[in-house]
């Protein structure tokens, strides 16, 4: 089963509506790993997601808690050993995505799923835009890496 570090831009989206990117979270076949510090990231971003989404509080963090539950939280102590070969690698667009390529790296992640290009810009684990991209015969596309080939 592949491992996927998701970042928050994926957990906001799926907040944001019921739409495929929360339905990829609910029902992906890949292990989903996070950095813990993404856990008050996205609190950060609830009340402005709920007057986006136009739900109440209430209801948008049961909808967040469910979600959350998918994902298995890694403590920054077991990436921390990996946060300065990730910032090296995301240096010097996106250095505060480095929690996310240090607990790929932690974890030994297949890919990080995210639609933030800035980790494009590094070669230790690549991007994907779909959890199940890595999941033999699944209709999500391929790691973004390159061109994509033309049908």
């Amino acid at each position: 089963m592949p491992r996927i570090v998701v970042d928050a831009n994926r957990i906001l989206s799926a907040l944001l509506r019921d739409g495929p990117t929360r339905a990829a979270l609910v029902n992906t076949a890949a292990s989903l790993y996070a950095p813990s510090v993404l856990r008050a990231e996205i609190e950060r971003h609830i009340p402005e997601v709920a007057r986006r989404a136009g739900i109440p509080l209430q209801e948008l963090r049961a909808v967040m808690d469910a979600l959350l539950r998918r994902i298995r939280w890694v403590p920054e102590d077991a990436y921390r050993p990996h946060l300065a070969s990730a910032r090296a690698a995301l240096r010097p667009k996106d250095v505060k995505d480095a929690h996310y390529l240090a607990c790929a790296l932690a974890v030994g992640a297949d890919a990080i799923w995210s639609h933030d290009l800035g980790f494009d810009h590094q070669q230790l684990v690549p991007r994907v835009p779909h959890p199940d991209a890595w999941v033999e015969g699944s209709a999500a596309s391929r790691p973004l890496r390159g061109p994509a080939p033309r049908p």
